[in-house]
């Protein structure tokens, strides 16, 4: 399926969106937008994945 990726105005705007895709029940990404020298930079916020724990290493048997 296509994704979109939206930039609102203000945070009345964000705030309208949030609520409608909540309505209609879409999932959505929230991502925060950071200025940087080469353009801009976005970080996703993983707040679903905070439970989630890394892949632990393999790990050796004693004395080999």
């Amino acid at each position: 399926m296509e994704s979109i990726i939206v930039h609102p105005k203000n945070a009345m705007e964000l705030s309208a969106l949030k609520g409608v895709l909540k309505e209609m029940n879409i999932k959505f990404e929230k991502a925060h937008v950071k200025s940087s020298y080469n353009g801009q930079k976005v970080v996703k916020k993983a707040s679903d994945n905070k439970n989630v724990k890394p892949a632990a290493k393999p790990s050796k048997p004693k004395g080999q």
